[in-house]
C-alpha cells in the first residue's frame, strides 16, 4: 500500500508519514519544498518527496501518476490568519486545491480521498456537544473554505463514486510546530513548549480563550485510520483529544515548570479569533464508534509528552 500526502513536508503531514511507516505502508510526500532537515519530527527515511503545487493540476497529476496509490491524503492549506489576511489566496488552495486534488484522484484512478478539515466550520450559538450533524456556520475564511471543500468532496462521492472522508480537527497541538500562514490556535502549543525550554512567551490571546485541541500524534492516528479502514459511514468526523484554555494550559504548564515565565498580550484580531469555541462540547462519538479510534492522551498526558520531547531538542 502506497499514500500520497499533501502537504507531507507539513506538520501534521510528517506525524502522519511517521504513523503510516510504523503500519508498514510506503508515502510519497508532496509539497512546494522539502523539509528543512532541521524540522523535527523528520519524515521517515523511507519516505519519499515529490515537488508539488496543489494549485498547479497538471503537475498534481504527474505526481499521482507515478504509482499506483491506494489514497490521497490531502493536508495541504492555508490556516486561519493566512486566509483572514488573504482570503483569495486562501480560497485558490484550500479549495483550488481541493478540487484538484479529487479530480486528480479521479482521472488517476486513486480510490480514496481523506481530506483534512477543520472545528472551524462551526459557529458560535450552538447547542451542546457539538457532532457532525450540527449546523456549520463558520465565522473565519478559513473555516468557509474548508467547508466548501468539504461539500465539493460529498459531490464527488455522489457523482462519481469517489471514496471521500474528511476529518474536522481540533486546534493541533505539538512540539516544534511552525505554522508560516499563521495560525489563531499556536498558543495551545507554545505556552507548553516554551515553558519546557525556558523560554519567555507572550500569549496573543487573552485568558478567555479556550478551544477543543488534537494533539499531533492522535491526528495523525486519526487520519492513518480513515486513509486504511475499509469503510467509513458518515464520511466526516470530528477529531480531538480534549478541551484546553489559555488559563488552564499556563496552569498545567507551570505546575511542570514552575519558573515558566508567561504572560498575556493579547493582540486584538487573534483574541476575537480565540473565543470562538471556547464553550464548545467536541464529539467524537462517531469516530469512536465507526473508525475504532480514541485519542491515546488527555490534555494532561498530551503536555507531558510535548514537553518531554521539547526538552529532548535542547
Amino acid at each position: 500500500m502506497t499514500i500520497l500526502i499533501t502537504g507531507g513536508s507539513g506538520y501534521i503531514g510528517r506525524w502522519l508519514a511517521r504513523e503510516l511507516d510504523d503500519r508498514g505502508i510506503r508515502v510519497v510526500a508532496a509539497d512546494l519544498q522539502p523539509p528543512a532537515a532541521e524540522m523535527k519530527p523528520a519524515l521517515p527515511a523511507s519516505a519519499c518527496y515529490v515537488a508539488v503545487d496543489v494549485t498547479n493540476r497538471a503537475v498534481f497529476r504527474d505526481a499521482a501518476q507515478g504509482e499506483p496509490f491506494s489514497a490521497i491524503v490531502h493536508l495541504a492549506g492555508i490556516v486561519t490568519m493566512g486566509c483572514e489576511r488573504d482570503p483569495d489566496l486562501g480560497m485558490r488552495v484550500n479549495l483550488g486545491g481541493t478540487h484538484n486534488a479529487l479530480e486528480v484522484a479521479r482521472l488517476a484512478g486513486i480510490p480514496r480521498v481523506i481530506f483534512a478539515s477543520t472545528i472551524s466550520v462551526y459557529g458560535p450559538g450552538l447547542p451542546q456537544p457539538i457532532a457532525e450533524q450540527s449546523p456549520a456556520l463558520p465565522l473565519t475564511w478559513y473555516g468557509q473554505s474548508k467547508l466548501m471543500a468539504e461539500q465539493l468532496g460529498l459531490y464527488y462521492h455522489r457523482r462519481f463514486r469517489l471514496d471521500f472522508r474528511a476529518a474536522r480537527l481540533a486546534a493541533i497541538v505539538g512540539p516544534s510546530r511552525i505554522v508560516a500562514s499563521g495560525s489563531a490556535t499556536m498558543y495551545t502549543s507554545l505556552i507548553l513548549e516554551r515553558a519546557a525550554r525556558g523560554e519567555p512567551y507572550e500569549i496573543d490571546v487573552d485568558e478567555e480563550a479556550a478551544t477543543p485541541v488534537c494533539y499531533a500524534k492522535d491526528a495523525a492516528r486519526a487520519l492513518a485510520a480513515l486513509a486504511t479502514v475499509e469503510a467509513a459511514p458518515q464520511r466526516i468526523y470530528n477529531i480531538g483529544t480534549g478541551q484546553a484554555t489559555a488559563a488552564g494550559l499556563v496552569e498545567i504548564a507551570r505546575r511542570r515548570a514552575p519558573d515558566a515565565a508567561i504572560t498575556f498580550r493579547p493582540d486584538p484580531a487573534m483574541a476575537a479569533v480565540g473565543r470562538i469555541s471556547r464553550d464548545w462540547d467536541l464529539s467524537i462519538e462517531a469516530a469512536r464508534r465507526e473508525l475504532g479510534w480514541v485519542p491515546a492522551y488527555t490534555v494532561e498526558t498530551m503536555a507531558d509528552d510535548l514537553m518531554a520531547i521539547a526538552r529532548e531538542t535542547l
